[in-house]
Order: structure tokens, then sequence, then C-alpha cells
């Protein structure tokens, strides 16, 4: 079976101040949260935009999505495709992507310059599986402050990748988690509890206990301070490209 490539972007959360924002790129085409660091981390890895054709976004702060004008404007001026650009987030993703672009780049769409290219917004609101293109996926309502917070799950090459996105530790992480190949997790705290939003390292410690009592792998992003060691974690660093 063939393996699933994991390119890190960014390994950092709001305030992982020595690590880009948040962002991993899976197989060359599925990108989970697009921060301000993206694009820049994509040129420097040799990384070819174009091949992404879908864009998980977990929740609506500024390390999860702030990243868009400039990853937009690449296809106002550089790049043009025909293949849509699909767009999966919590309710409000399209008006605030729309509106994040006009005010970075101030009568740009009413001159006339767009993205050349087709736009599809999956808005989400409860838990479901959902098509998105030719990716269907699940999504599953997480607990993050008082924020509308997905994680996702999605099989590549074969095989199932969970995404926690930002959460703390809630009885939906073992429904979303269960079974997967690959787990990607945020590990913000690096406290044994964690917080209302946020993974600990007792809740990181028992979901690789479980995992990999199925052969499944779980990797940490989304890094407040350097984490403390559990035995089989996988920590992201940033530029990273990791086989699972």
């Amino acid at each position: 079976m063939e393996k699933i490539a994991v390119t890190c972007l960014g390994s950092g959360a709001a305030l992982g101040f020595w690590r880009s924002w948040n962002s991993l790129l899976i197989d060359g085409t599925i990108l989970l949260e697009l921060p301000p660091t993206t694009v820049p981390q994509l040129f420097r890895l040799h990384v070819d935009p174009r091949a992404i054709r879908h864009v998980f976004i977990s929740h609506l702060h500024g390390d999860a999505y702030f990243g868009f004008p400039f990853f937009l404007l690449l296809y106002c001026y550089l790049y043009e495709r025909e293949e849509p650009l699909y767009v999966i987030g919590p309710r409000g993703i399209q008006k605030s992507v729309e509106m994040l672009f006009d005010l970075a780049w101030p009568g740009l769409r009413a001159g006339g310059v767009i993205p050349r290219v087709p736009i599809v917004f999956c808005e989400l609101s409860h838990d479901g599986r959902v098509r998105a293109g030719d990716l269907c996926f699940e999504a599953v309502k997480m607990e993050h402050f008082s924020l509308d917070a997905f994680g996702f799950r999605f099989s590549s090459r074969g095989r199932t990748v969970a995404f926690t996105g930002d959460t703390g530790d809630c009885p939906q992480l073992e429904r979303l988690t269960g079974g997967a190949d690959l787990v990607i997790t945020e590990f913000t705290e690096t406290c044994d509890e964690g917080s209302e939003g946020h993974l600990g390292a007792a809740a990181i410690s028992r979901l690789v206990r479980r995992l990999r009592q199925d052969g499944g792998t779980v990797l940490a992003t989304h890094l407040g301070g350097e984490p403390p060691s559990i035995d089989g974690l996988v920590v992201a660093r940033d530029g990273e490209t990791y086989l699972f």
C-alpha cells in the first residue's frame, strides 16, 4: 500500500512563536488550515499550490484561515485553472474569506480582478458525511471555546486520516479518531490537563496509547511550546515531510 505524505508547512499555535502557524498538506492536494505563513512555505518547499484541490478550515480563528487573501492572490495574477477549489469550513467561511480578500486588496474585485479559479464553499453546521468534488469526508463538531469548530475524517491512498482541528478533550474525540490509520492532532498545551479549548499531555498520551493498539500513528501539531516526550508520538516540525 502506498504511504501517505504529510508535509508540515507550519506546526505552531497562535503563540507558538518560533514556528510557522499550523498548516499541513496531505499528498500534495489536501490542505489542513491556511494561515498567513502557508504561501511562503509552499514556495520555500517547492510545492506547487495549483495541485491543492481541497482546503479544510477547522474554525474561524485567524491562525486557521487568514492566509486566504495571499493564496487567492496567486490566482489573480500567476495562476489560472478550471478545476474547482473546494473550501470546507464552519458556517460563515465564505463571507469571512471574501471580506478578508477585500480588506487585504481594496478595490481589486471592484476593478474586475478576481481569482481565476472556481471556488466551491462547503459550509458546515453539524456532524455528518459530506462530498466535496471527488472527496468524501466526515465532519465532527468539536469543542473549542464557544466557536463552531470541526474535526475531519477522510481517506487517502486507501487509509483513514483524522484531523482534530483545535479542540479540548471531549467525547467526540474518540469518535473522530477511533480506528484511524493516521491521527493529526493539536497539542497546544504542554501541561497535563490542557484547557477548555485545547488538548494537554494527558489527553494526547491516552490518544497515542489507544491508536497504537490498533496500529495507528499520531502526529502532533499546533504546538504552543516544546511538548513533553510521549512514547510513540510523532511531533511535527516545520518544513518536514513525513510518510505514514
